[in-house]
């Protein structure tokens, strides 16, 4: 069949010209046939394979230790095996991530400026399984996923103490090729989709990304402003434990105030109830007036209730014809 299909393309005229190719009944059927046959095998032979990286990453799991043997693993393969790195080099290489990873883990990494690395290992190899599965997951599915991520979130909330320093990088990169564990088992084909956070460590992009849209999604209007008091409070939480204690001051003076109107404007538009969201809107204002953006929000506000006012809504009716 295929030495057939050769046979009519070599026939064509040059491509810029040519027509498609004419086939018979009998040799389209016998292609698509062939065709659902690949398909299926390809099908079996990537979750097949699919399936033992991911029996690998879960076995990375089981521990700290587990994880850091299965980062040392895949750096070597990476790093030295695929680059045909002298074994000298490749032992001293090994050696300097061991100290290293010895190094940051002393003390259970909550009193380590460079945190706790292995358990930064352990909660990326999460994070990339529960984005596999939403990768792999049909509409359906994905919209069950909200649950399993905000198991997620509360992980890495409860984790805070020990995602400092070099830890907190290697959480933030632990989808991209920075990771030796995605270059090793080729995974970066399987760790995109649309609606899903690619940073690990980034909580707000969970919620507004994933948690939020799929409430939007489902109908469930009541629970918006909840999932936005969780998002708050999970990133309040996250940041008061991994920071310094003039950044976290900092961070509450500037960018909490500034998340709060991003949440009353969200509702505004999207949520239950229009009026309690401008309700929000001018206490925040009251709470928050030596705040940079302060003038822009006076003026937003304004405008949100100058559009809500009867004259203005009389205003927009259109005279009924004949008047």
């Amino acid at each position: 069949m295929l030495t057939c299909l050769v046979s009519i393309a070599k026939a064509q005229a040059p491509a810029d010209t040519a027509p498609k190719p004419a086939l018979t009944e009998a040799q389209v059927s016998t292609v698509l046939n062939q065709l659902k046959e690949l398909e299926s095998q390809i099908l079996q032979m990537r979750g097949s394979n699919l399936a033992s990286v991911m029996a690998k990453l879960r076995a990375g799991m089981a521990s700290d230790q587990a994880a850091m043997s299965l980062y040392l693993e895949c750096d070597k393969i990476v790093n030295s095996e695929r680059k045909e790195v002298d074994k000298a080099e490749a032992r001293k290489r090994q050696d300097a991530i061991e100290r290293n990873m010895e190094r940051n883990n002393k003390g259970g990494g909550a009193g380590n400026e460079e945190g706790d690395f292995g358990f930064a290992i352990r909660l990326g190899l999460q994070y990339i399984l529960l984005t596999i599965e939403a990768h792999e997951a049909k509409d359906e599915d994905f919209k069950k996923m909200g649950p399993k991520l905000q198991e997620y979130i509360q992980a890495v909330v409860a984790a805070a103490p020990k995602l400092k320093g070099r830890a907190q990088g290697h959480l933030g990169n632990a989808l991209t090729d920075r990771n030796p564990i995605v270059e090793a088992f080729n995974l970066n084909r399987f760790l995109n989709r649309e609606k899903w956070s690619p940073r690990p460590a980034d909580i707000g992009s969970m919620y507004t990304l994933t948690l939020i849209p799929l409430a939007l999604e489902n109908d469930e209007l009541e629970s918006l402003p909840t999932l936005w008091d969780a998002r708050i409070n999970a990133e309040g939480v996250f940041r008061k434990e991994s920071m310094f204690a003039p950044e976290f001051e900092l961070w509450t003076q500037n960018e909490l105030p500034a998340l709060r109107w991003q949440r009353a404007t969200y509702l505004y538009e999207k949520g239950p109830s229009p009026i309690n969201a401008m309700a929000d809107m001018l206490k925040l204002i009251k709470e928050n007036p030596g705040h940079a953006d302060a003038p822009k929000w006076v003026q937003e506000l304004r405008q949100m209730v100058n559009s809500s006012s009867p004259e203005q809504k009389s205003a927009n009716i259109e005279p009924a014809s004949g008047t």
